[in-house]
């Protein structure tokens, strides 16, 4: 993949294209339809997308866009799915141009479908609301696996990509914009403080069109149909957040620019800016892989600036991309791209993508549940049903 990922203390670009054969060689091999696992919620799952319009704010990164502009998706559960299609993990001008940086042939490898269907009406209101940020280069539907989980579990889900940042995005005219910022090394993260800015900046934004949305305003740039039961749908009084990467950087510096935000899940992320110097005073929590096997200046620090609720685990066996969709991805097209076990292993990490897929959900689920409803009891202690799963700090 074309993501800057923070692995082993050392700034890196995993790029699938290097690691495969080809298109050519991939079209004379059996092709394989990736599939996500179904959510283990009791909720059927609903999803649309938003175009997004920031007036107040020129966009710093895609020129052709005079202000900033958004996609964003909403994931809820949905008691009536029949009837609407499910929805695409990327959009098709997405996906063909995924294909293209990756060196993939859609003849070979299908991307998969997701369980959310497009337009369901939405089942309950005064719904959690959680907000997810992904990583450098990747996009809104990378964490889809988990998004699906909490849906599934009676959350709203938001999930938003920042043009510029990620791989790519389909806007509703069918232009897609691609990456344009460059990756650093882990010891020049500092440099990556401002770009934070600009993805604190569209989250913030974006929790103002929630209360829009909850007031059954349509905020959409183009003003398309918007399912049924969104008004009303968000409780805003819990709002949480989680990101991967450079995600998890954008969500620490979120809360503690916006006291909306009431609790923080960082997948395998930084902490950069202000946020750093100042801790936090809320509910914060740190699911590490192997990117600060070799700490990143300030971290140590931070850490002990945080007053609230806090804890830190590690997941043995993980990778960098293990708390993202991207290993079942790998795994499942691995015979079909030419992916050895060792390949798959130094993207993957020794825990199969089942696996990642779990504990990423259960711990999820469970900090969420813990700061936003008041139940559960995961996090109290080392669970014998993730043993991987090690407390390093709390």
């Amino acid at each position: 993949m074309n993501y800057a990922l923070l692995r082993r203390g050392v700034a890196a670009a995993v790029a699938v294209g290097l690691l495969v054969t080809g298109p050519a060689a991939q079209a004379a091999s059996k092709p394989v339809t990736v599939a996500l696992p179904k959510p283990t919620g009791p909720r059927e799952i609903g999803t649309v997308a938003l175009h997004l319009r920031d007036s107040s704010r020129a966009d710093p990164w895609i020129k052709t866009h005079d202000r900033r502009e958004l996609m964003v998706s909403l994931w809820y559960p949905t008691r009536s799915p029949d009837g609407h299609p499910a929805a695409p993990w990327l959009p098709p001008r997405a996906a063909e141009a995924f294909y293209r940086t990756n060196g993939l042939s859609p003849a070979a490898v299908s991307l998969p479908l997701t369980h959310g269907r497009e337009g369901a009406p939405v089942a309950g209101r005064e719904l959690p609301v959680v907000l997810f940020s992904p990583g450098n280069g990747a996009d809104r539907s990378m964490n889809t696996a988990t998004v699906e989980e909490l849906a599934s579990r009676g959350y709203m889900v938001v999930t938003i990509d920042h043009p510029g940042d990620a791989g790519e995005v389909e806007f509703p005219d069918g232009t897609v914009t691609g990456r344009v910022l460059k990756p650093v090394p882990v010891s020049r993260l500092d440099e990556k403080a401002e770009e934070v800015k600009v993805r604190v900046a569209d989250t913030r934004f974006v929790l103002n069109q929630l209360k829009e949305l909850n007031k059954g305003q349509n905020p959409d740039a183009e003003g398309r149909k918007l399912p049924k039961g969104l008004r009303g749908a968000f409780d805003l009084s819990r709002v949480g957040m989680f990101g991967h990467s450079a995600g998890g950087a954008t969500a620490a510096a979120t809360m503690l620019e916006d006291r909306r935000v009431k609790a923080v899940l960082n997948l395998d992320g930084p902490a950069l800016g202000k946020v750093a110097a100042k801790g936090l005073t809320r509910p914060y929590m740190l699911m590490e892989a192997e990117i600060f096997d070799k700490p990143i200046r300030g971290q140590k620090g931070f850490w002990s600036r945080l007053r609230g609720w806090r804890l830190h685990v590690k997941t043995k066996g993980a990778k960098h991309n293990s708390y993202t969709d991207l290993p079942l991805v790998y795994e499942q097209a691995a015979p079909v791209i030419g992916l050895s076990k060792e390949q798959l292993q130094a993207v993957n990490g020794t825990l199969s993508a089942a696996r990642s897929v779990a504990v990423t959900r259960a711990y999820t689920t469970a900090f969420f549940d813990l700061h936003l409803r008041r139940k559960g009891d995961l996090l109290d202690k080392r669970s014998s049903r993730f043993p991987e799963v090690r407390v390093i700090a709390r």
